[in-house]
């Protein structure tokens, strides 16, 4: 079934959605048998990121302050030697990094260019034709630059930080026209000389530059997976031969499904129909001189659901062609704000360009040069995607949810790229909060270690630990849980034990954070984050009331997985921790009038599925603060797909998964009712559906920037594999699992879930008066299955035959245990 059960099919109503065998699923990577990896058609490029030396920043701290636009902007001067065994007939000259570049060749200046610090692009890459300057034999390049705008990024990585601070400079000289590829007479490398003052005549051919500093190489730009992250390298799309694409990722070409719009302008088109699958090559005329926007032709590409990829151009035209390309993952995006604005890009003749590597689902291309006759063999996205099956799968009796949990699935998939993303368009980087969310997804779906590894790995940074996850505290809390729902899906004991000294480290910083009280007093002062939601993000008392309460569950889960590795003095020690910040919590962080923590719907969610509130508790907390969910307008107190997660799972722990279930169709239901492909950054059903993008509200604001691929936003797949199908393992790598099928009112539903000794299936169903659970367990599983019962008398049975069974849930249930292998159906009658 490949968990594809009910698939994208936008335009129908849900009461029309065909059946799985009829339509095509909504991830188009499902179908590829054998993907075209990154590392099979490119070779990463030899140039290096340089800057002058002993003055970048090689801080690792996560910082959320940086040099504004104005800051730091004094020039850096580099200057490189080289050789040129004869003079091409044509040479261009390329750069990228700085804001702001003066370039001289041989004593001469050749170029003076500045860019436009308020781009949405970090860095732009400037291309000049510098062939009269150069000479046969020896030759000189001298640059006075000044770093670039940079990006927001916030990483542990001293690379990172160098790259997204826009202290960067990539260089390559090749013996081509502009946009074509040629042998490379230059690159920017370790032989470079640097200096942060500019005595006289440093640009001369003769100057003395013997006293000059080596640069500071960051490496290739194209060699580490940190160089892809927070869209910093998103203007380098136009740079010759740079993919900055991981290896182990693939490609597929995705066509247009649809023609929005087109504009001929003061040109005119041929078999535009080609655009979105019909045969043969797509033309355009176009008059002699070079298009003003207005005048260009233009096209409206939609490409039927949200992909993470770029938009690719193949000219089949004798001319170089210049076009701007705009995208969008809506199409008023698209239109009106794109997040990475609008790109030029000039193609080689019969050659091939990509705009910029972003999440999206409409492009506009206008045609602004070239020709005037153009021909495109194809106008497409090269979908960027990391190969993975889909070892998971849910179906239930309610098209609804199996798509919901179709998009959950898709969601996550699609943030899975060089790491495990937030989202593909924004902030294209490691967030661990994100990941506790998608990483469940990713486990429950996919079976996916390698990635999930190396994300987690990188998101605690190097040692010695001195500082929280993303610099986040309450993130520093979910590295831990969320790490302990790894290992109880993968059982990857070799993973725990790499970890073993820094969770160590992290958990004696986390620990000095408490105050007398053991509630979280945020003594480092740093930004406090729990949901983009008033009083839930910076130091407020409310964010260090959850915080408090989503580190008890982080102790707990610590522990166990220090007692996994054999340490048992440290498990002791913050099992005895969790023990006294969940009796400070009681004593300080509960309103004794209404018996809850606090009127949040976040907050009591947190205490709720870490365990700091007492189960005598949980009918105050539903009373009073979680039952409203779903029931009233949130009064501007928004809350994030991301918490609501959290928010459902308490539901269903304190046992009311119907109304956590109705609150998932009209929560993630209204946004696959309102068109969504895959699960947004932010949503609220209160909010405009008109132009819906622009009111959606996150990072305490709203508009186009807001992601609507968002990995945080998947949950709801999690919650029916650990909610309906009831599949929650609770030894490492599936060795023991409690599995609880809930039908929550439906007729049916079924469905698997990978473990490291195969597919643990699940089929439950109505059968007049009772339920019938199927259950297939692999070798090396203990499952415990809990069995509805149809009256207090009921006997459970167990492939025909009466068993033994311990009662649960005040009768209404038996539990039985499966210690072997085998197909077994049970029931309670």
């Amino acid at each position: 079934m490949l968990g594809m059960s009910v698939v994208w099919a936008q335009d129908l109503p849900l009461t029309q959605v065909l059946t799985p065998s009829k339509v095509s699923p909504l991830d188009p990577t499902v179908n590829v048998g054998a993907p075209v990896l990154e590392s099979s058609r490119h070779t990463p490029l030899a140039e290096e990121y340089i800057w002058t030396a002993n003055d970048a920043n090689a801080n690792d701290k996560v910082l959320y302050t940086r040099p504004t636009t104005d800051e730091r902007i004094e020039a850096h001067y580099f200057r490189r030697s080289f050789t040129v065994a004869a003079v091409p007939r044509q040479a261009t000259l390329y750069i990228a990094g700085p804001r702001s570049a003066d370039v001289w060749l041989n004593g001469m200046l050749v170029e003076h260019v500045e860019s436009d610090v308020t781009s949405p692009l970090g860095m732009h890459v400037f291309a000049t034709n510098v062939a009269k300057y150069l000479q046969a034999g020896a030759n000189t390049i001298a640059i006075e630059a000044v770093r670039g705008r940079g990006v927001t990024g916030f990483a542990n990585s001293a690379l990172v930080r160098q790259q997204t601070f826009g202290q960067v400079l990539v260089v390559k000289m090749l013996a081509a026209a502009a946009s074509a590829d040629g042998p490379a007479l230059l690159i920017s490398d370790k032989q470079w000389k640097s200096w942060v003052a500019a005595p006289e005549g440093w640009q001369r051919v003769t100057f003395d530059d013997a006293k000059w500093a080596p640069v500071q190489s960051i490496g290739s730009i194209e060699s580490s997976v940190e160089l892809f992250q927070w869209n910093a390298d998103a203007g380098l799309y136009d740079w010759p031969g740079y993919d900055g694409i991981s290896g182990y990722l693939a490609h597929t070409p995705i066509p247009a499904s649809g023609i929005l719009a087109h504009h001929a302008g003061r040109g005119s088109f041929t078999n535009i129909a080609s655009l979105s699958g019909g045969a043969g090559e797509f033309g355009v005329r176009l008059t002699a001189v070079r298009q003003t926007d207005e005048e260009a032709p233009s096209v409206v590409l939609d490409f039927g659901r949200e992909l993470t990829g770029r938009v690719e151009l193949i000219s089949d035209s004798d001319t170089p062609v210049t076009v701007t390309v705009q995208m969008g993952e809506s199409e008023s995006e698209a239109m009106k704000v794109p997040y990475l604005g609008t790109n030029q890009l000039t193609i080689a003749p019969h050659g091939t360009g990509h705009g910029p590597k972003t999440a999206f689902r409409y492009a506009k291309i206008r045609f602004v040069d070239g020709g005037p006759e153009l021909q495109f063999k194809a106008i497409r996205v090269d979908d960027i995607y990391y190969p993975v099956k889909y070892e998971g799968s849910f179906e239930s009796s309610d098209p609804l949810l199996n798509r919901i949990w179709e998009m959950g699935a898709y969601t996550a998939h699609l943030c899975m790229q060089d790491g495990v993303w937030d989202a593909s368009k924004r902030d294209r980087g490691r967030w661990m909060g994100d990941t506790d969310v998608s990483g469940r997804v990713i486990e429950d779906v996919f079976g996916e270690r390698a990635l999930m590894e190396d994300t987690l790995d990188r998101l605690m940074g190097p040692a010695p630990v001195d500082q929280h996850v993303n610099g986040i505290p309450g993130y520093s809390s979910f590295w831990f849980t969320g790490v302990a729902d790894y290992y109880r899906h993968t059982g990857s004991k070799e993973f725990l034990e790499r970890e073993h000294a820094r969770m160590v480290q992290l958990l004696e910083f986390v620990d000095k954070e408490f105050d007398e009280r053991n509630v979280y007093a945020n003594k480092s002062k740093v930004w406090l984050y729990v949901d983009w939601s008033p009083e839930l993000n910076g130091d407020t008392s409310e964010t260090r009331r959850a915080t408090t309460l989503e580190f008890y569950r982080a102790y707990h889960e610590a522990a166990w997985m220090l007692r996994e590795l054999g340490d048992a003095a440290n498990a002791s020690k913050y099992e005895a921790r969790a023990a006294q910040i969940q009796a400070g919590a009681q004593k300080y962080l509960l309103d004794a009038n209404t018996g809850t923590f606090g009127p949040r719907w976040q907050t009591n969610a947190a205490a709720v599925i870490g365990g700091a509130a007492r189960p005598g508790q949980y009918d105050a907390i539903w009373k009073n603060v979680l039952s409203q969910v779903g029931e009233r307008n949130t009064n501007g107190l928004i809350i994030s797909p991301y918490y609501n997660y959290y928010v459902i799972r308490a539901m269903a722990e304190m046992g009311h998964r119907e109304q956590a279930l109705k609150w998932i169709r009209e929560y993630w239901g209204g946004m696959v009712d309102e068109g969504a492909t895959s699960f947004w950054e932010a949503y609220d059903p209160s909010w405009y559906r008109e132009d819906f993008h622009s009111s959606l509200q996150s990072d305490n604001r709203s508009g186009y920037f807001v992601s609507l691929a968002h990995g945080w936003s998947s949950g709801p797949t999690a919650w029916m594999m650990e909610q309906v199908l009831g599949i929650q393992p609770t030894g490492a790598g599936f060795s023991t699992v409690d599995v609880r099928p809930d039908l929550v009112g439906l007729d049916w539903a079924k469905g698997g879930e990978p473990t490291p000794h195969g597919l643990l299936k699940v089929d439950v169903r109505k059968n007049g008066g009772t339920v019938a659970i199927a259950v297939d367990v692999p070798e090396g599983v203990v499952a415990r299955v809990s069995v509805p019962l149809a009256s207090a008398t009921a006997r459970v049975t167990v492939n025909g035959g009466a068993v033994i069974a311990v009662s649960a849930e005040n009768g209404t249930r038996a539990v039985v245990v499966l210690d072997h292998a085998g197909h077994y159906q049970l029931a309670g009658r």
